[in-house]
């Protein structure tokens, strides 16, 4: 078999038994193999010693669960893709695979027995790192130099307590995935250097927040944060020892830190001036901000509107139904909603100038709740706007109605909330309002949920100009409806809503490159 360039041999896609010996070793020295093929074989060796596979670059071991050991891939130079996920006997990994400067792509995805693994320094082409699910890993390697191509990290669901502050050397790093790390401590301050990432996600590290700074305060998060300037995405749910979120970096655009029980204090400016989407779900202790919550909430809505003057925002955003929203404990709609009401509706009349120039768009608030049991998932909330012409009084034959729709508190799945929650959310005055033949606008609130209720809501015109200033009270228990309310507030920030996509440079695909 001394011309074989392709062996690939799966047993779950034969018609036919196949059985592949346990003792099968490779007995040749050299050869011109470019794929290795062999998920869900029964091999407990993939071959002994230092063989030579110089052409080799592609090998796929996955599902192999007698595998007990990696071999010597010394000279193995060639290889660009290693998948050996599900391989659960698989408790050593030769040195030697640190020394691949051609890989690209190596995945260990629920290799639950493997306890260390090799310095990845040399792995300068490296672009996708996958361990998830190696829970008896508890310590990542040191990165002894650049790494000028990884991009995705995945440690989720390892027994790591720390990470390395050689993770700064990771530059290129756009997604750092450590969910359900239940016992890393703390971040290193080098975190703040990979300023091309997007996506941070540290959902169910139980204990991150437990790391004594020297005033003896419990801060988890770097105070250097912002210096992320690429992050979009923050996921800090189950964080229950997280006490307080620093300065957040003015690209980040989703925060859930939902079930962060300990969480008491946020800056309002950094998170509503800036971020479309933020969960605070079941944080009991975030009762000091609300009411200071005004201004940051038109600063957001004069960045977005200025957005979307941009000729082609509809084109990349072809449906907008909600562009900002955001969750909190509470039972009560504040007191800066001068419309408010008890129930699921609310109908309020316009004066004929009320549409003017300066007009940004709606502030919607609702309160919802669990009917009898607990929620158990997430939801959509909808609010449906009626618009009366002049004259119809909202009657049947004279209403336009259509529905915003927000979908962002479905991030509030697999956390159980069974106390009141207050809603948030803006809609940006070009959603379709032809508003001068209004006098009467009536808005209805509702879930997509039977056993989630809303129980009061509000509405607040939002405007460029106004005499308000200053903090403003919040009322846990009162709800009302009255006038129109208008405010302002200056901000300069701006939005751009990047995606990343990496491609490859050979014939496979795999779906976590």
């Amino acid at each position: 078999m001394t011309k074989l360039r392709v062996l690939g041999i799966d047993d779950t896609q034969m018609q036919c038994e196949v059985h592949i010996s346990d003792d099968f070793k490779f007995h040749f020295d050299e050869l011109s193999l470019l794929f290795l093929c062999m998920p869900n074989s029964h091999l407990t060796q993939l071959w002994e010693g230092n063989k030579v596979f110089e052409n080799l670059k592609y090998m796929d071991l996955a599902d192999s669960k007698y595998l007990t050991e990696a071999p010597d891939f010394s000279r193995v130079t060639n290889l660009k893709y290693l998948c050996v996920d599900g391989c659960t006997q698989l408790c050593k990994i030769h040195p030697s695979l640190g020394d691949l400067d051609k890989l690209t792509c190596l995945t260990l995805e629920n290799c639950i027995n493997l306890e260390h693994f090799p310095g990845i320094g040399q792995l300068v082409s490296l672009k996708t790192l996958i361990l998830s699910g190696c829970s008896k890993l508890k310590k990542f390697p040191d990165i002894s130099q650049h790494m000028p191509c990884l991009r995705k990290l995945c440690l989720d669901g390892t027994a790591i307590t720390e990470l390395p502050s050689s993770i700064g050397y990771a530059t290129e790093l756009v997604r750092l995935d450590l969910k359900n790390c239940g016992k890393l401590r703390s971040l290193p301050s080098s975190i703040c250097e990979l300023t091309l990432l997007q996506t941070l996600s540290l959902s169910g590290c139980s204990d991150l927040g437990k790391c004594e700074v020297n005033s003896g305060n419990v801060d988890a998060l770097p105070r250097t944060l912002d210096r992320l300037c690429s992050l979009q995405e923050l996921v800090l749910q189950n964080c229950r020892s997280l006490r307080a979120l620093p300065a957040l970096p003015s690209s980040l655009r989703i925060i859930n830190a939902s079930n962060c029980e300990s969480l008491e204090d946020i800056t309002p400016r950094s998170v509503f001036s800036q971020v479309r989407s933020s969960m605070f779900g079941n944080c009991l202790k975030l009762t000091k901000f609300q009411g200071r919550m005004k201004r940051d909430l038109q600063s957001m809505a004069a960045s977005v509107n200025e957005e979307i003057r941009r000729p082609n925002f509809e084109e990349q955003n072809p449906e907008v139904p909600v562009l900002f929203s955001t969750v909190f404990p509470g039972s009560g709609i504040p007191d800066w909603f001068e419309n408010r009401s008890e129930g699921h509706e609310i109908n309020i009349e316009v004066s004929q100038n009320w549409y003017a120039s300066d007009f940004l768009g709606f502030a919607l608030s609702a309160v919802v709740a669990p009917e009898k049991e607990p929620l158990t998932s997430g939801w959509k909330t909808y609010c449906d706007l009626g618009c009366g012409a002049l004259n119809s009084k909202l009657k049947s034959n004279g209403i336009f109605s259509f529905s915003f729709v927000d979908g962002w508190t479905q991030y509030l799945e697999h956390i159980t909330i069974g106390s009141d929650h207050w809603w948030l959310a803006y809609v940006p005055s070009f959603l379709g309002f032809a508003p001068k033949k209004w006098n009467c606008i009536k808005f209805s609130f509702r879930t997509d949920r039977k056993s989630c209720i809303v129980k009061c809501c509000g509405v607040c015109p939002v405007y460029t100009k106004s005499n308000c200033d200053g903090d403003y009270s919040y009322s846990d228990n009162e709800c009302k409806s009255d006038t129109y309310d208008s405010y302002r507030d200056d901000g300069d920030y701006s939005y751009s809503d990047n995606e990343y996509n990496s491609d490859g440079n050979y014939s496979y695909s795999d779906d976590r490159i």
